[in-house]
């Protein structure tokens, strides 16, 4: 490997470690418009391996931003999710009929995609303030409250192992009942 490509290597990967989770997602939609751009390119000069690859590359950016979508069961969320669904699909279609000429379609969207996340780190270029260790922790006594089970009685044996499993995985030893501790959310 040649000292340039460390170089680029050690700037994108401080870049991306210090980056807002906003600019991330400007990352990922940057790259996977380069991808597509580039598999329309190489499937234009006949190179369908390469175009492949890249279309591939585009393809699993985009899983990763839907699989990122925090689901909160809200309209924008369910909107959001299905400009990626349709896009992962759209991905999916166009490669397996080799019809490279339908990135245009995934472009324009991407773009749009890119000018929204361009102006939301334009307005707000820090990370958003993360919520307090109070409101990320949901407690034992939280979630019988929550699940409408406080005050009733729970039967300790009924934690105690998995049932036995249909594939020969006996996992009871790696059930924890008295750990302690209630469920952490990162944001």
């Amino acid at each position: 490997m040649s000292f340039a490509s460390d170089s680029t290597e050690n700037y994108l990967e401080t870049e991306v470690l210090t980056a807002t989770p906003q600019k991330l997602q400007l990352m990922m939609i940057n790259g996977a418009i380069r991808f597509a751009y580039q598999a329309q390119q190489l499937s234009e000069q006949q190179e369908k391996e390469e175009a492949w690859e890249r279309l591939m590359r585009c393809r699993e950016i985009v899983a990763q931003i839907l699989c990122s979508i925090k689901n909160d069961g809200s309209e924008l969320m369910q909107n959001v999710a299905g400009i990626y669904f349709f896009l992962f699909q759209e991905l999916t279609d166009l490669h397996a009929k080799d019809e490279y000429n339908r990135l245009d379609g995934v472009l324009n969207v991407l773009n749009e995609e890119r000018e929204t996340w361009e102006e939301l780190c334009r307005q707000m270029p820090e990370a958003p303030e993360r919520p307090s260790d109070s409101q990320r922790e949901i407690t034992s006594s939280d979630a019988e409250e929550m699940m409408g089970t406080a005050g009733e009685s729970v039967n300790s044996q009924d934690f105690q192992q998995r049932p036995p499993s249909s594939y020969g995985y006996e996992g009871h030893l790696d059930y924890y009942p008295n750990s302690g501790g209630g469920i952490s959310f990162d944001a």
